[in-house]
């Protein structure tokens, strides 16, 4: 920021001068209050809590290029910008981060793991993208209890390694606890989901979606287990994508199984009415069902929550809204 410009927000009252420094992106009020004199600093760091915290949307770290968007009333306006950080000076900047900004969305891209294991970031979703499986468990586990997101956990990994980032224990030990919403995708050939039939039948989580490239985890029969266990509770279904070992014969039994439960619901969608198989339960509740062969090895089973839509018998997926 040019001197004439800093000097003039020094001479500005109070009131005013935290209210411009509550409208500039984080980035400028940083470089800004580095320019300052040293008693109109003093002045902004006795009364720092003052300054309104900087609310990010999107927060995406790439190794140490930090991209950011900040909500607006039109998509086409969001303000983007991106700065990469000397890497000698990322401990210090994830400080300021951390006192400063609140973020809705964090993304972690092949980052150093060891730095952001003591982030303390507030932010409700969480997503890692890990190359070659450099996030051990125990590495990631000290990552989440320190940024712990509060609605979403999403982590994509690959690489030769049999051990994925989340293991068994992160929902046998209810770290999980609170998350809305978990995805998880393996494509290291001999990747290992940590789901079994038994966490698939106690989670908790109304969206989740499962996808590794060989070891999925869990059985149909553990499908079967959970919509069972859906049809007969309370239990709240809005979202879940599976991926289970299969082909034509698996397909033909699954659908078998529940052929007392389902039932054709008319859909309405981009303005379209199709009849599309569903489980409904006594409440009313009503889950459209969509069972897939892909490559002739695997079952891809997917089941959205379904609401009423603008004329009785017709409905619409839950996150459809007009």
């Amino acid at each position: 920021m040019p001197t004439s410009s800093v000097n003039f927000l020094e001479e500005l009252p109070d009131v005013v001068f935290y209210a411009v420094m509550g409208k500039l992106p984080a980035r400028v009020i940083e470089n800004t209050i580095r320019q300052l004199s040293k008693d109109c600093y003093r002045k902004v760091e006795l009364r720092r809590a003052r300054l309104p915290r900087v609310y990010i949307k999107v927060l995406d770290i790439r190794g140490n290029t930090f991209r950011y968007r900040r909500p607006s009333n039109s998509a086409m306006n969001d303000l983007h910008y991106e700065e990469t950080i000397d890497p000698a000076n990322l401990i210090q900047h994830l400080e300021y981060l951390n006192e400063r900004v609140t973020f809705n969305t964090l993304r972690l891209n092949d980052v150093d793991w060891d730095i952001f294991a003591n982030c303390k970031f507030k932010c409700e979703e969480l997503s890692c993208f890990v190359s070659g499986t450099t996030l051990s468990p125990e590495r990631f586990m000290d990552i989440f209890r320190s940024i712990r997101p509060t609605r979403k956990l999403d982590i994509y990994a690959d690489g030769d390694d049999k051990m994925f980032p989340v293991t068994t224990d992160f929902f046998t030990n209810n770290y999980a606890i609170g998350l809305q919403e978990v995805r998880l995708a393996g494509f290291g050939i001999d990747m290992v989901n940590p789901l079994n039939d038994t966490i698939l039948l106690d989670s908790t989580f109304p969206i989740f979606r499962f996808f590794f490239s060989r070891n999925c985890g869990f059985t149909l029969n553990g499908i079967l287990a959970m919509i069972r266990d859906w049809y007969t509770s309370e239990r709240q279904i809005d979202h879940i994508e599976l991926q289970v070992v299969g082909g034509e014969a698996q397909h033909q039994n699954f659908l078998h199984s529940l052929a007392g439960w389902l039932v054709d619901k008319r859909l309405l969608s981009d303005g379209c009415i199709s009849s599309r198989p569903a489980l409904e339960r006594v409440n009313g509740d009503v889950l459209k069902l969509r069972v897939d062969i892909r490559l002739g090895d695997y079952l891809n089973i997917s089941m959205v929550r379904l609401v009423p839509g603008p004329e009785a018998g017709l409905y619409r997926r839950y996150d459809d809204v007009e």
